[in-house]
């Protein structure tokens, strides 16, 4: 018979762990921060010249040609980490201008003060943020067990993993994306949910095709046209659906406005991503697992569905 411990979420700093750990947690194995495999070429990578300012890591994968600018911090994020990880990944892209580069933020809690400038952030850069979340588990010997994992709380609509210029070819092939890719990268838990969101669309939405081949999301389409792209999330997946066209880069629609009071009111939080899909799916939220079968989401999807 399997034995279930006591668990709880903790802060890095209860378990006796600094920042310098979170280092070589990342340096041992790079693909825990689930953005691909890549090796770690450079640590504490100073970018002024006899001044301060350190890149925490860079990471290169040789076989797509891409670089990964680094930087961690314990706690809630900050501004002045958020600004620097970009000013790193700007000085390491003037340095190697012709290969693909991401700048990485991974912290402890990304769901503070600047929650909505990380969740924008990739419309417009190769921006990566990454929350690191610690599980202690209580063993009934009173001893404890730390784990942790590295949840992807923003990235690019579509995260580049291959292509590039001047790419080394090796002769291995990339495996295409499919059920099974997502489910050895992502988990069960994620595409049965996603499994469950394309039956429930089906019975009452309207007829969709699922399509497991894009780079970072899991998605629905009608027809050749994305209108429902998951992204993964620990508690569900976030979601894009299409609009009637009318907002602009500045100026949200009224459907917009008008969706996002309604969905207030059951707990979900409707942001203006003008530049998604060119303009066309431009209503993003999360959902969470135990609302996406909510009576006002419903309406809002089939209303999306016709507007796809």
């Amino acid at each position: 018979m399997a034995k279930y411990f006591d668990n709880k979420l903790v802060s890095l700093k209860e378990t006796g762990n600094d920042e310098n750990w979170v280092h070589q947690w990342i340096v041992d194995k790079p693909e825990r921060l689930g953005i691909g495999s890549f090796d770690i070429i450079a640590q504490e990578l100073h970018q002024y010249k006899n001044k301060g300012g350190r890149l925490d890591l860079l990471g290169y994968n040789k076989l797509i040609n891409t670089y990964y600018e680094i930087e961690i911090m314990l706690g809630e994020c900050d501004s002045d980490h958020g600004f620097r990880t970009l000013d790193y990944w700007a000085r390491e892209r003037a340095k190697n201008p012709n290969s693909i580069h991401y700048a990485v933020l991974v912290a402890e809690d990304l769901q503070g003060r600047y929650k909505t400038i990380i969740e924008t952030l990739p419309q417009f850069l190769p921006f990566i943020a990454i929350e690191i979340q610690t599980l202690q588990l209580i063993t009934d010997t009173g001893e404890k067990i730390i784990t942790c994992k590295a949840e992807i709380i923003a990235q690019p609509d579509e995260l580049v993993e291959k292509g590039g210029p001047e790419i080394v070819s090796t002769g291995k092939t990339i495996a295409p994306r499919d059920e099974d890719w997502w489910r050895q990268n992502q988990g069960d838990a994620f595409v049965d949910t996603v499994k469950e969101m394309a039956s429930y669309c089906e019975n009452n939405v309207g007829t969709s095709r699922i399509d497991f081949t894009a780079n970072s999301y899991i998605s629905l389409k009608k027809g050749k046209r994305t209108w429902l792209p998951m992204w993964p999330r620990s508690d569900g997946f976030y979601i894009y659906l299409p609009d009637d066209g009318t907002g602009t880069m500045d100026q949200p629609s009224e459907r917009f406005i008008e969706w996002q009071k309604k969905l207030g009111k059951i707990g979900l939080e409707l942001s203006w991503a003008y530049k998604y899909n060119g303009g066309a799916n431009t209503l993003g939220f999360n959902v969470p697992k135990t609302k996406m079968k909510e009576e006002l989401l419903l309406e809002l999807l089939k209303n999306s569905y016709e507007l796809a």
